[in-house]
């Protein structure tokens, strides 16, 4: 019995040692090798579109559901302005050959930028008189504007 019972342990043992010795089956899809210049394709990721509603029944904002945003058309943004304004200029000061204009001094021939209602304007002093200042207002190098400044009577 005692032989009978180490047959079969022993047994037991190299049926476990073949089954974790044995190899895996081969299969096709795992005896390919895959190297760098194997193409895959790759698959085609569809794009999102999101498509404003026209109204309530086509859909809402996911995000904020009872808003009226989605529907409301937006008017084209028109302006009848013209493009350049003249500079609002204001002759500060007149000093010897100095003249301040707008806070900020220049001499005859002298260029630099100004504050004005609209925003920084970029001039040049061309003449500068005993009661006047002839400026010119640039834009890209060029002259858009002239103008003769005069200073204000008390």
């Amino acid at each position: 019995m005692k032989t009978f019972l180490l047959l079969m342990g022993l047994g037991s043992y190299l049926a476990v040692q073949t089954i974790i010795a044995a190899p895996a089956p081969k299969d096709s899809a795992t005896t390919q090798k895959r190297g760098p210049n194997t193409s895959m394709a790759e698959p085609e990721i569809p794009a999102s579109v999101f498509v404003l509603p026209a109204d309530p029944k086509d859909g809402k904002d996911p995000f904020f559901p009872t808003s009226k945003r989605p529907y409301v058309r937006a008017m084209p943004h028109t302006t009848n302005t013209p493009a350049i304004q003249p500079a609002k200029l204001i002759l500060n000061g007149i000093s010897r050959k100095l003249a301040m204009i707008n806070g900020r001094t220049f001499s005859e021939g002298e260029e630099g930028d100004v504050n004005t209602d609209g925003g920084r304007r970029h001039i040049r002093c061309i003449k500068i008189k005993e009661e006047s200042v002839t400026v010119e207002t640039l834009e890209n190098g060029a002259a858009i504007d002239r103008q003769e400044l005069k200073l204000r009577v008390f």
